[in-house]
């Protein structure tokens, strides 16, 4: 019984992978962090919580009054924009790699994202 061995990744694979990879990890454990000291926060201070995501300037103002609420909105941005700071990281390496297929096919996704985003907040 013959066991096939595991593919290395390319020098080009890796120079991807590890930067988003690093995005998303980085990205997740802003939010989770921002969120718990948000709900904390918030159940500190006996407050609710919003049930849609406010402006911006609204954010900052309860941001800067203390307020949990607004760092669960900043948790909840910081979720959103997270996966689309990981694409502008692929992009960013496969140009890097020299692979320009790739980084126009990921550029295009990146456009479908901000377009998206965009429309969601009408």
């Amino acid at each position: 019984m013959t066991l096939s061995p595991t593919p290395i990744p390319s020098p080009s694979q890796d120079s991807i992978a590890h930067p988003t990879a690093r995005v998303l990890t980085w990205g997740f454990r802003i939010s989770a962090a921002l969120l718990l000291v948000g709900l904390i926060l918030s159940l500190i201070q006996q407050e609710s919580l919003h049930t849609s995501l406010e402006n911006f300037p609204t954010i900052a103002n309860e941001i800067a009054d203390g307020n949990g609420a607004g760092i669960v909105a900043l948790a909840i941005l910081v979720m959103i924009a997270t996966p689309i700071v990981s694409t502008i990281a692929v992009v960013v390496s496969c140009v890097r790699c020299g692979d320009t297929r790739y980084a126009r096919i990921t550029g295009a996704v990146l456009v479908i994202l901000f377009v998206s985003a965009l429309l969601s907040a009408r």
